[in-house]
């Protein structure tokens, strides 16, 4: 459909002034060609004029394409290392795979792509290897149906042991597509025990007694005992006996160790293999702990009692790392210590404007405590900027319901894939419709997000300019987070884990060395790579860049590895790469200015080896999962019903629709009416010697 970018009304301005330019021109005078002739150079001259105005209006062209595309099928194979240890004829069953969706693809017409859990191709694979580290099933199912259109997804089938060890369980939602499940593996149940979880605080204080708890699970082994042991640095400090009584049943044994020695202490804890066990690598676990010196004490002001303290109280008081005290105007102010004593103090729905404990809080900025603010309702905004260095609040009065997800580029501390799914499922929170303005140093962990739409407001930031350290909290009613993780995941591991490691960083003493070598998180994994953060200053405390560092790592088994590089502006941090499980010592030295340099430290590599804890597939998670999903359950040696399953159904191509503006302006078409008019109406002028 033709359109013009104005009012169509201008169409009739340019008919007239067709009319007029060619009644001005051909009307009155007397030509040496016939009426007839004289009409014909008329509407000549009014169709060039009117044409040319017409395209001064902007016309453009709706075009209207539909596009055909196949249905797909989508093979979503679990490529994770428990169904390699599990399953014999893996290889096997991969070929017959590839055979059902090459005849699918020529019997139907219907298009077949393999993907792996992250979403990776695997079509043109031959034979199969199956060293994915972890099982998120969940996400590896949504993630699926958000890389095609939905429209153009029949069904997805997933190929899968059932096992998965990250994020929530698959058959939690529905999605929105058809889902079938195939069980591979083998869901066998065998004698086996399992050291299912530790728990332990990563951080501990010299001098006291920290806990180290132990679940283990047993099948098979009723009447049998089984000692557990607790080793430090491979030295056993501690055993216990632990007794099977049921057939099947979960035992709970606890260790009370004393932190005596600083830095990191690797503690191993290790369950007596028995005879005729199945799976003998699930046995074992390390727990990397930090001894560090002193108990660090927090404070919380409050100008009224909140059900969002009670979530922050239950996090901090829960950790026997931290001294807490809860002070409340009018009720329990007077649980107020020195305020010199307190490394950190939170600031909850404060300063406010009844300036309830204005004087602890000058006291407090005066002596450059850390300040985590949480801001709320009755807030004194001018105080406020006034104290909080990370962000001016815009006054405001107006709140919005909204989600909020992890800033994948906060780079302080490091919040788990698992945990920021997590964050993903907890319904809106109360968050501040106006838009602050935040200082260039601060640094968003949680960002805004409404629906689905991610913005770039941040709700939750941490500033520091190596003198003090603050962090602004922007949600009110946060406490729902805590009990809706409760609900889903029966802990709270996720609200405790952010609240606690955004206390010690606050709670960590800034340093102006003018050699800083760092790594960028105190414990990594061997499946990801280790980089260190570099920073070099000259005199006046100015960065500077190019000049070469030696960096020593030193492994607990006494490995050595040595690396030089030359941090510049492009590239001023330095990664090492992957690393062995362990506890590693670092030594990073320099020469700045004729004068040498040098930065210690420790990090820890733990082993991740999640997928051979548990080796029996659940064929009964599959089943449900596509059950709630309209979807079906077959084994592995149900092939030939999958393939009957998938040809009893029709799969019709998509048709889908797309407008297309195309300017007339950009088509040669009008340019080359208009010659032609032109060079008409030029030629019968010539041939009657008007010219």
């Amino acid at each position: 459909m033709l359109k013009t970018a104005y009012s169509p009304y201008w169409l009739i301005l340019c008919l007239v002034l067709g009319l007029v330019y060619a009644y001005m021109l051909y009307s009155r005078k007397k030509e040496p060609w016939t009426p007839v002739w004289n009409k014909v150079l008329f509407v000549l001259r009014f169709l060039v004029v009117s044409i040319i105005g017409y395209l001064f209006l902007e016309p453009f062209l709706n075009i209207q394409k539909t596009t055909s595309e196949p249905s797909k099928i989508i093979f979503l194979w679990d490529d994770s290392e428990s169904l390699s240890k599990s399953e014999n004829d893996l290889q096997i069953y991969w070929q017959e795979l590839q055979q059902l969706r090459s005849d699918l693809e020529d019997k139907k017409g219907v298009d077949i792509p393999i993907l792996g859990l992250n979403g990776n191709v695997l079509s043109e694979e031959d034979s199969i290897k199956n060293d994915r580290k972890e099982s998120p099933l969940n996400a590896a199912i949504k993630n699926t149906g958000e890389s095609f259109d939905n429209k153009l997804i029949s069904e997805v089938i997933l190929f899968s042991d059932g096992i998965y060890n990250q994020g929530i369980s698959p058959d939690y939602y529905a999605f929105p597509f058809q889902l079938s499940t195939v069980g591979l593996g083998d869901s066998t149940q065998k004698k086996d025990v399992v050291l299912q979880q530790i728990r332990y605080n990563k951080v501990a204080y010299q001098g006291n007694q920290f806990p180290v708890e132990a679940d283990i699970l047993h099948t098979g082994f009723e009447g049998e005992n089984s000692r557990v042991s607790l080793r430090n640095n491979g030295e056993i400090i501690a055993q216990k006996l632990v007794g099977f009584k049921n057939e099947r049943e979960v035992s709970t044994v606890q260790f009370l160790v004393d932190a005596e020695k600083t830095g990191f202490q690797d503690y191993t804890v290790e369950v007596e293999i028995l005879e005729d066990e199945f799976n003998t690598q699930n046995n074992s676990k390390n727990a990397y702990i930090n001894i560090v010196e002193g108990k660090k004490n927090i404070l919380l002001l409050a100008p009224y009692p909140h059900p969002d303290i009670k979530a922050l109280s239950a996090a901090i008081d829960g950790n026997d790392n931290y001294d807490f005290t809860l002070a409340i105007d009018g009720i329990s102010e007077e649980n107020v210590k020195k305020l010199d004593e307190y490394d950190l103090a939170i600031l909850f729905h404060l300063p406010n404007i009844k300036n309830s404990f204005d004087s602890e809080i000058r006291k407090l900025k005066n002596a450059e405590t850390p300040l985590w603010f949480v801001t709320g309702s009755q807030l004194n905004f001018r105080r406020h900027n006034e104290l909080n260095e990370s962000v001016d609040l815009v006054p405001s009065s107006e709140s919005d319901e909204a989600f909020a997800y992890v800033n994948t580029n906060f780079e302080l501390f490091e919040l788990s894939n698992e945990q920021e799914e997590i964050l993903d499922e907890l319904p809106p929170a109360s968050m501040p419709f106006a838009k602050h303005n935040f200082h260039p140093l601060s640094k968003g962990l949680f960002m805004k997000k409404v629906g689905n739409v991610k913005t770039e407001e941040a709700v939750f930031v941490f500033y520091n300019n190596d003198e003090i350290r603050q962090a602004t909290l922007l949600v009110q009613n946060f406490r729902i987070w805590r009990m809706v993780e409760y609900l889903n995941t029966q802990s709270h591991d996720f609200f405790d884990d952010w609240v606690m490691k955004s206390i010690r960083y606050l709670t960590a003493k800034n340093q102006k060395d003018r050699f800083k070598v760092f790594p960028k998180k105190e414990a990594f994994s061997d499946n990801e790579e280790v980089d260190f953060q570099v920073e070099i200053y000259n005199e006046v405390y100015d960065r500077i860049y190019g000049i070469p560092v030696k960096l020593e790592l030193k492994s607990s088994n006494d490995s050595i590895y040595n690396f030089e590089f030359t941090p510049d502006r492009l590239k001023p941090d330095f990664v090492v790469g992957n690393l062995p499980g362990g506890i590693y010592e670092y030594s990073a030295t320099t020469t700045i200015q004729d004068r040498a340099f040098e930065s210690v430290g420790q990090f820890v590599v733990e082993e991740f080896d999640i997928e051979s804890q548990n080796l029996q597939a659940d064929f009964d998670l599959l089943a449900r999962t596509a059950q709630k999903n309209q979807g079906k359950f077959f084994y592995s040696n149900q092939t030939d019903d999958l393939r009957d399953y998938l040809n009893a159904k029709e799969y019709p191509r998509i048709l889908s629709g797309e407008s297309e503006t195309v300017p007339l302006t950009q088509n040669i078409i009008p340019y080359l009416l208009i010659f032609l008019l032109v060079i008409g109406e030029w030629f019968i002028r010539r041939y009657f010697g008007s010219y």
